[in-house]
């Protein structure tokens, strides 16, 4: 039996704290239901963003530039999905989140550090006589 699995990414914004006339911009990732935000760090005017297309507006070089970033980071979501999808991974959108922000990697154990010492200076060292 199939499973439809559904993936949305969209920006949104919420009110600056700090400055009353910026918006703090943030992507937003949703698989079957579930969400998982991410703050990019930047801002924009109230009056340059479009919720409808969910980007800026306008034609300076600032803004073209914000809307290069907000392709590319739809672009590397749409990676992370992509490769958790070929890794028979599990989807949800924590993973996805975790797999763009690079938190996903499974640390080392200390006897996975041990090994790796002894095989990369095992040579070099000498034993106790």
């Amino acid at each position: 039996m199939k499973s439809k699995n559904t993936f949305f990414v969209i920006f949104f914004t919420r009110k600056s704290r700090s400055n009353p006339v910026e918006l703090s911009i943030y992507v937003r990732i949703t698989v079957n239901g579930k969400r998982s935000e991410i703050s990019l760090k930047r801002s924009v005017l109230f009056k340059d963003w479009d919720c409808h297309k969910s980007r800026a507006k306008g034609s300076s070089s600032k803004i073209k530039t914000l809307n290069l970033y907000l392709d590319e980071v739809f672009g590397k979501l749409l990676n992370c999905h992509k490769e958790l999808l070929i890794e028979d991974a599990i989807v949800s959108s924590d993973s996805i989140k975790s797999r763009y922000l690079g938190e996903d990697k499974t640390s080392k154990t200390l006897r996975d550090l041990i090994s790796y010492h002894h095989d990369k200076m095992g040579a070099v060292l000498k034993p106790e006589p």
